[in-house]
């Protein structure tokens, strides 16, 4: 959903994942560019030039190149929680002017807000239903990261 509000905000999304065969995926949703974090060569290249990184995973990360792909006064925001504490090397910030960041869910006029948005712009959650009879079956591939994105119950 990041991806979608980012995009009807008006800005030059870029997405990042550590599996190049979520690239397709990412664009359908409206991101303009796509880093595999797992490829030194892509981070590189993406070095300096993002005003605002958006962390929605929970999984641990080498956040120093992250920072680095941060201009100038950019922000790392995490919203996600690592399952590890997370350092950087201080430098990086102080020279940079970076900043990093989380944040809550937030308001209920900010929900409002997001929702009213959402309306507009067509940003829908990316969901995957199962009924209530194999609720077992979606535990089990909740457990597994197999479900795009979140898991819905239905009756």
């Amino acid at each position: 959903m990041a991806i979608q509000f980012a995009r009807a905000f008006g800005a030059d999304v870029t997405a990042f994942s550590t599996s190049a065969d979520k690239e397709e995926e990412a664009r359908a949703l409206g991101a303009h560019h796509f880093v595999n974090s797992r490829e030194s060569k892509a981070l590189n290249k993406v070095a300096g030039t993002l005003d605002f990184i958006l962390s929605t995973i929970n999984a641990d990360q080498d956040w120093g190149v992250y920072l680095q792909a941060l201009r100038p006064t950019g922000t790392l925001c995490f919203v996600g929680v690592p399952p590890s504490a997370v350092s950087f090397q201080v430098f990086p910030l102080i020279s940079g002017l970076r900043t990093i960041s989380g944040s809550p869910i937030g308001s209920p006029h900010q929900l409002r807000e997001m929702i009213d948005v959402a309306a507009r712009h067509g940003v829908k959650a990316q969901t995957e239903s199962f009924p209530m009879a194999k609720a077992n079956e979606a535990i089990e591939k909740v457990k597994r990261n197999k479900v795009r994105y979140r898991a819905v119950l239905t009756n």
